[in-house]
Order: structure tokens, then C-alpha cells, then sequence
């Protein structure tokens, strides 16, 4: 019969969670106690499973995500549900697998990532959403812990890291709504610390004469909200490049409630060019970021880094985008154009 992890704790006379803690390599079980385990697990030829070897290893296999969102709104969130399918995707067929967390401010963000560090529950971790100066990526920095940003770490160029050129997919956005006549276009952008937006914003203020922005959070609920002020007021534009297709959703709302036809009375395009961009009449315009190639470049790398293999080619890249042209930009010809 085969040694238990249960019957070497009760001939060693200690918990089930002291023998783990030895198997892990914990340096705080008492040295007496460590030899007397080693001992019995030597004496009774004990040869540990896969999670045991890889506690020994200092192994978890797991790879973390922290999502800065309001509990129970992932589930309509298309990017972030994109995000984690192409994650699982990149995944599949290697040791590695992925643990999720939600942190719904930056107060429970430090205190996930701090368990996190302590616990060492994970081996490394992707991070997204970055704000300038961020405090995550000092504190992972500081404990030479492995991860890699999917996000604009310009301001730290050692970092692995693979993003988007946004403040382009912001330009092409906006550039596509002045060619097709739209005359007075606005922006509607999410958290506006996030470097993700500020690039965003930054290639439609360089297209446009007279900005208009605004901001929002994350979800179609808060944009429609903000659409609604901004679409009744005075200034009200004719096209709105929104944060992503969520936010851009929350626009198209907005319209309909106040009689405007997508398309001809307002303008809409969103960003990721995703499922939600089929659920619009005439469908909505959106810049595809490439999203399955900048998580397959970040899991490779951070595979890399936790292996402490030699790392190959930069240790940041940028991935293209293309605007996918749909029904929500599209105008009808005036009636007697010719």
C-alpha cells in the first residue's frame, strides 16, 4: 500500500500541514521537527505526488490575474471575457494554469497583491490596466517577483511588457469619423488615470480641433449615463469614439432613448471588435487590437521569466491594429444626392 502524506504527519507525530510546510521548504518548521519528518518519509520510502514535488519545487503552476472591477460585472464585460478565453487558450496543453481575482479599488488591489507576494499562491502574474507610476509594479519590482504588463510600460523600459500602439488606434478611430463627415466627434473614455485611456485620448486630440471628453467607468451602465449628458447638452456631437465596444454599447443606448439613429444622427466606434459588435443593428465599428496575439506573446515571456530561461528578442513589443468598418458609421445618402 502506498505512504500517505496523512500516515507520515502520524508516525512523525505532527499535522498534516507540517509535513507540507517541510515538503514546501518552509524554513519556519523547527529544525528538529524538519529532520524527524525527513526521516520517516526516508524510512518509509514516501514518494510525493505532483503538488507535493511542486510545493518542494516552489511550484504552483498557476499563473494570476487581477481585475480591477466591480464584483459580478465580468460577466458583461466582452474584453476582459476575450481576455480570459485567449489566456485559457495560450494555456492549454502546458503545466500552467490561471487564477482569477477581482479587486474593485486600488485599497483591495494592494491588499490581493500583498496576499499574493506573502502566499506565493501563484508563480507569476499578468497584469493589465496600469496607471503612470504604478504601485503594483514597484512592489512586484522590489520583491523580484515574475510578471509581464499587457499595457504602455514606456515608463519603465525594463519591464516585459506587450501593448498596443493606442494613441495610433485612437488616431484611425477618430481619423475614420472626420473623412465620413462627421463634423463635431467626442470622446468617451474610462478611468481617465489609466495610461490605456490617456493614449486613446491623446490620437483622437490630435485629429480633432475642439476636444470634447468625457469619462466613465467600465460598463455600458455608467457610459450610458454619460452619453446621455453629453447628448443632451448644448454641444451636442454627431460621432463618439468610445473607451471599448461595452462603453460603445452604453452610447448606442443612450441614442436609441433619445430618438438618434445610429449611423446617420451619431456616429459610434469602439474598440476590441468584439461580440458585442454584432449585437448592434447594422453593427458597430470597432478597432481590432489583436488580442490574441499580444497574450500569446505575454505568456510566453512570462513562462521565460519564471523558468529563468534566457529570454529571446525585446522585452517589449508592440502588436498593429485595424479598424473593422461596420453599420454604427455608416450615413445613408441624402435623399437627391447624386
Amino acid at each position: 500500500m502506498r505512504v500517505t502524506q496523512q500516515d507520515i504527519a502520524r508516525i512523525s507525530g505532527v499535522s498534516q500541514a507540517t509535513v507540507s510546510r517541510v515538503l514546501g521548504g518552509d524554513d519556519r518548521v523547527d529544525g528538529e521537527i524538519r529532520d524527524r519528518v525527513l526521516a520517516v518519509m526516508k524510512s518509509h520510502n514516501y514518494q510525493p505526488d505532483v503538488r507535493a514535488r511542486n510545493l518542494r519545487q516552489r511550484k504552483t503552476h498557476l499563473i494570476g490575474l487581477v481585475l480591477k472591477r466591480e464584483q459580478g460585472t465580468l460577466k458583461g464585460d466582452p474584453f476582459f471575457a476575450m481576455l480570459v478565453s485567449e489566456i485559457v487558450d495560450a494555456l492549454a496543453g502546458t503545466p500552467w494554469h490561471l487564477c482569477v481575482d477581482i479587486a474593485n479599488d486600488s485599497s483591495r488591489q494592494k491588499h490581493v497583491y500583498d496576499d499574493l507576494l506573502r502566499t506565493r499562491r501563484v508563480d507569476g502574474l499578468m497584469m493589465v490596466e496600469v496607471e503612470p507610476s504604478d504601485n503594483r509594479i514597484l512592489a512586484l519590482k522590489a520583491d523580484n517577483f515574475p510578471f509581464v504588463l499587457i499595457g504602455n510600460a514606456s515608463e519603465v523600459p525594463e519591464l516585459n511588457a506587450i501593448d498596443n500602439d493606442n494613441v495610433f488606434a485612437g488616431k484611425i478611430a477618430t481619423q475614420h469619423l472626420v473623412e465620413n463627415g462627421y463634423e463635431k466627434v467626442a470622446f468617451l473614455g474610462g478611468p481617465a488615470n489609466l495610461t490605456v485611456t490617456q493614449d486613446r485620448v491623446a490620437g483622437y486630440s490630435g485629429i480633432v480641433d475642439q476636444p470634447i471628453i468625457r469619462y466613465a467607468e467600465f460598463g455600458w451602465q455608467d457610459a450610458r449615463q454619460v452619453a446621455l449628458q453629453l447628448l443632451r447638452g448644448n454641444n451636442r456631437p454627431d460621432a463618439i469614439v468610445a473607451m471599448d465596444d461595452t462603453m460603445a454599447l452604453g452610447v448606442v443606448q443612450a441614442a436609441r432613448e433619445l430618438g438618434l439613429a445610429l449611423g446617420d444622427d451619431l456616429g459610434v466606434v469602439g474598440f476590441n471588435d468584439s461580440s458585442v459588435c454584432d449585437l448592434i443593428f447594422g453593427g458597430l465599428t470597432s478597432v481590432n487590437l489583436q488580442i490574441e496575439s499580444m497574450v500569446r506573446w505575454a505568456i510566453r515571456r512570462l513562462i521565460q521569466v519564471i523558468e529563468d530561461e534566457p529570454l529571446t528578442g525585446p522585452t517589449q513589443d508592440t502588436v498593429g491594429c485595424q479598424l473593422v468598418v461596420r453599420g454604427s458609421t455608416k450615413r445613408r445618402p441624402t435623399v437627391g444626392a447624386r
